[in-house]
């Protein structure tokens, strides 16, 4: 009987890892997990980005990984209260005269011969195996339980709140990615519709020049702005490239495909206050808080280390003299012991001491994390207004460098302006594009940063 009761316990034991290390199906590459193929273009849709992210991201992963073993970890903290149970199987061989009749003894083999003086200062080589259960209660360990489970769940609510955060971030950073990438394709448009322009340019002077109403100097500078407009064009087109790379990097899925973007959504409106009570309930200010309570709590732990401890031992053995987990004789023992480290070296009292600075540096780093992150949900409130305001200014500015453009236009071809002030027009006109595509991209960026600076999702509409 005892020795199938072993082997449960040990089928057991080897079967539970097997279990909790059950793997899960892995994602395939599948590039419409991020938009539409049409072609040989993937159009990226920034929702599927996010989710996309959120689901394979191999850090974000990791930090899941990390909550699961802090999970573990709280739910091992139980040890402090529950019993420990233990099986051991001893095999000993001795000629020693009184672990010889010592272990006679235990088999409850001792017969009268056994104390002829001969045989019990000779008695041999003999063997001995003994089985044991052991079962150990904790009783009392000066709070160190109730103050270590405490501890070890306030750190698992952290590393939950520091996951919820770490996806948090992942939106954020998805939502920059696709902003990169549309304000990249933006730029390659504004500097192509300047191409298609400046070319223009070109032929008309050159046409000029025929008839004799420019110089070939107009025609050269045309053609340096022209030549200027196509590298910076090379530089976009890179960029371009460098935002697919970064999609791919931040989602684990690689494709050969050409990445685009959908058309992005107008610009996004989002008002939040960040006040205190908002940034109070960011997940990562709630993680730090939970790690200034643990702290506490593992002070508890270290002042309990100081006191009376008391344990309770019940002990079952059986021996035999030939066969392993043999049953030829049975004892039992119960026990209950106090112990009481009164001086350790200063182990002790050099272990609550660093408690207690780990306890003070918690609450200060909570207090400061706390105080930056209202500061950085101000700042990130500050930066949507101005970025809003900057998108209005930039409207007007373009419909202003439009009329001028078209009008010295048509001043060049009359002869009343030169090719510099054309260029100089066509440049302004240029700049005044791209600066608006810039205040729109940098405005539903600073939306997103608001977002997660005061620790709420995107809002309702705010991905599109």
């Amino acid at each position: 009987m005892t020795r199938n009761l072993l082997i449960a316990i040990l089928g057991l034991a080897l079967l539970l890892p097997a279990l909790a290390g059950a793997a899960t199906a892995e994602v395939t590459d599948d590039p419409t997990l991020l938009g539409t193929v049409r072609g040989d273009t993937l159009f990226v849709n920034r929702d599927q980005l996010v989710l996309a992210a959120l689901a394979r991201n191999e850090m974000l992963q990791a930090s899941g990984a990390l909550v699961a073993a802090a999970d573990a970890q709280a739910a091992g903290a139980w040890s402090g209260f529950l019993p420990r149970i233990s099986v051991n199987e001893f095999f000993l061989r001795s000629d020693d005269a009184l672990q010889a009749f010592g272990f006679k003894l235990q088999n409850r083999a001792v017969v009268p011969q056994d104390f002829d003086p001969s045989r019990l200062n000779y008695p041999g080589e003999t063997n001995n195996w003994i089985t044991s259960l052991r079962l150990q209660q904790p009783v009392f360990n000066g709070g160190m339980g109730w103050n270590g489970k405490a501890a070890a769940d306030a750190a698992a609510q952290s590393a939950h709140f520091d996951h919820v955060r770490a996806r948090e971030t992942v939106v954020l950073q998805a939502t920059e990615v696709f902003e990169g990438l549309t304000l990249g394709l933006a730029f390659e448009g504004v500097v192509e519709d300047a191409i298609v322009n400046a070319e223009a340019h070109e032929r008309q002077a050159r046409s000029l020049l025929e008839a004799e109403m420019s110089t070939e100097a107009d025609v050269l500078q045309a053609e340096v702005f022209l030549s200027r407009l196509r590298q910076q064009l090379i530089t976009v087109r890179n960029q371009v490239a460098m935002a697919g790379e970064m999609i791919r990097l931040l989602t684990a899925i690689e494709t050969p495909l050409v990445v685009a973007a959908q058309a992005p959504p107008a610009a996004d409106t989002f008002a939040a206050q960040a006040d205190t009570a908002v940034v109070r309930e960011r997940s990562d200010i709630r993680a730090r808080e939970l790690d200034a309570k643990a702290a506490g709590k593992m002070q508890n732990v270290a002042a309990g280390a100081m006191l009376p401890h008391i344990n309770l031992s019940l002990q079952r053995d059986f021996y035999s003299h030939d066969t392993a987990f043999g049953s030829d004789a049975k004892s039992w023992g119960l026990g209950v012991y106090a112990t009481w480290d009164v001086f350790k070296g200063l182990e002790n009292i050099s272990a609550l001491r660093q408690a207690k600075a780990q306890k003070r540096a918690a609450e200060h780093r909570y207090q400061f994390e706390a105080r930056r992150a209202r500061h950085e949900a101000q700042q990130a409130a500050r930066n949507a207004d101005a970025s809003s305001q900057r998108v209005a200014v930039a409207e007007s500015a373009v419909e202003a460098a439009r009329a001028s453009l078209r009008i010295v236009s048509n001043q060049y071809r009359e002869g009343l302006a030169s090719m510099i002030d054309l260029i100089d027009v066509q440049t302004a006109a240029t700049r005044a594009e791209g600066d608006l595509v810039q205040a729109r991209h940098d405005h539903r960026v600073d939306v997103a940063r608001l977002a997660h600076a005061t620790g709420h999702s995107l809002p309702e509409g705010a991905i599109q």
